[in-house]
């Protein structure tokens, strides 16, 4: 498929309609790990509660993306973003697709864009990843290799629908969305998703973002459910807040913090509360070494998105060392804790884990 789409990219029209591809970029990224658990769980038997990294004592593949992109601007107001992946992340992230796994999943993200003229605002319709959140399932992105359980709980993947942004003076920024659901190409119920963003610098180094989604989630019907194994609907309603700070021009702060409420809307349908937060700094010590830390915790006290009371944490290391500008590998050491043995292990499930990773991000 990406071979195919490099393909059409290089056609050249004789009369001229190759304008549609005018100002296109193309890169991607590719991403391998090595992960070993001191837990040593049985061969090819993923680790729990991870939600990319799942691999025990494996070389590998969990991305090969290729982004293929035209920006919209004042003079050319359409354009597009397509991001094409393989690996074992597409598996990972569209397990609970309503429409089938296989179906979407070489489509990381796939919108187009319209920008309003004279406003600064645009609006996407399509796949795209979700809004909630600091982390992200494209690794490149993010401070640590490894996703925090703040993201494996409370926060969703990716959306399909409408999104609409404008700045708003001095220097913030609101958005708006209307989506199908939760990790959801298909409609699973019938009902739609919605949420609204504003990002609002403070001082001059610090910038405060403000997220909501709520709606009705889950179904009986398909696959896809929001909550535990059994399906049901939930009515949720999910606040999210980032905090990044540049305490230094070579020290980030960051905090994350989330609080869901699902109501049942029928009797025996899932409801509760979940939340948590995840604290992160990263250090960049020199242009090619930084080092990143995190520290997390997350409560989910009435089993709606682990199926039992839990509390989940970690902490988290990572070196990172950069071989050219395109080229990285990323060490990480990180220590699972929870209050129920779920983490596997040799001999029989534990409360801790503790697990080494080294990966090798390229971009190209």
């Amino acid at each position: 498929m990406m071979l195919a789409a490099l393909t059409i990219l290089s056609i050249k029209s004789a009369n001229g309609a190759d304008d549609l591809l005018k100002d296109v970029t193309i890169g991607g990224h590719l991403d391998l790990y090595y992960q070993y658990s001191f837990n040593r769980p049985g061969v090819r038997q993923d680790l729990a509660f991870r939600q990319l990294d799942v691999r025990h004592d494996s070389f590998s593949l969990a991305a090969l993306q290729l982004n293929i992109l035209r920006k919209a601007t004042e003079k050319n107001p359409f354009g597009f973003n397509v991001q094409l992946s393989v690996g074992k992340n597409t598996d990972l992230i569209h397990v609970a697709e309503p429409g089938g796994q296989d179906r979407y999943k070489l489509l990381q993200q796939a919108y187009v864009t319209y920008a309003v003229p004279s406003s600064g605002a645009t609006i996407d319709f399509g796949k795209f990843c979700s809004w909630i959140g600091y982390e992200t399932v494209i690794s490149p992105l993010n401070d640590l290799y490894s996703i925090s359980f703040l993201f494996y709980f409370a926060q969703p993947t990716y959306h399909t629908g409408f999104r609409a942004s404008s700045p708003i003076g001095a220097g913030a920024t609101a958005s708006l969305y209307l989506v199908n659901g939760w990790n959801e190409v298909e409609d699973s119920n019938g009902s739609k998703s919605y949420g609204a963003t504003l990002s609002v610098p403070v001082g001059s180094r610090t910038t405060v973002t403000a997220n909501y989604y709520g709606g009705v989630e889950g179904s009986s019907r398909v696959n896809g459910f929001f909550g535990t194994a059994g399906g049901g609907q939930t009515a949720l309603s999910l606040g999210d807040l980032i905090v990044i700070h540049q305490l230094t021009p070579k020290v980030k702060l960051a905090l994350n913090a989330d609080y869901g409420n699902g109501r049942a809307v029928d009797p025996g349908d899932p409801s509760g509360t979940f939340r948590g937060f995840a604290a992160y700094a990263r250090v960049q010590a020199t242009n090619r070494l930084a080092a990143s830390f995190r520290y997390e915790s997350v409560s989910d006290p009435d089993g709606l998105r682990s199926g039992a009371n839990s509390r989940f944490g970690s902490i988290s290391g990572s070196l990172e060392y950069a071989t050219s500008p395109s080229a990285l590998f990323r060490l990480e050491l990180r220590a699972d804790n929870a209050n129920r043995d779920v983490f596997e292990g040799d001999n029989g499930s534990r409360k801790t884990r503790t697990t080494l990773t080294l990966a090798h991000l390229y971009k190209f």
